[in-house]
């Protein structure tokens, strides 16, 4: 148990750390009614602690064959209250969903946590 709590965690850091790596500056913030929703600003509400705000516009991507996003959204929803507290549920079946779609894309991350989840079961 302690070793999947480990690796949960080392994996949560690897992903931070990539997100972070992209973290922009903030801009002035524009309607959602305005213009569709990016992947950067997913990245902006996670950064700055609008987890379901975030997970929202990652899923909105996600819908959209973003890969990535459905792999950012699989990874909030596989890490749930843990990791969020109540602003994220933890929901491991539409995690699984969207880290299936992000893997078939070629993501591997989404790949490593699919790995994860099914030996973790």
């Amino acid at each position: 148990m302690r070793r999947r709590i480990l690796f949960a965690a080392a994996s949560a850091a690897a992903i931070a750390g990539a997100w972070a790596a992209k973290k922009q500056p903030a801009v002035a913030a524009v309607s959602a009614a305005h213009k569709p929703p990016t992947i950067e600003d997913a990245q902006r509400a996670y950064h700055s602690g609008q987890f379901g705000r975030s997970l929202a516009l990652f899923e909105t991507l996600a819908a959209q064959n973003n890969a990535e996003a459905a792999e950012c959204a699989g990874f909030m929803l596989l890490m749930g209250e843990t990791m969020y507290g109540l602003q994220v549920r933890r929901d491991v079946e539409r995690a699984k969903v969207l880290l299936v779609e992000a893997a078939s894309a070629g993501r591997a991350g989404a790949g490593f946590l699919l790995n994860m989840v099914e030996r973790t079961d």
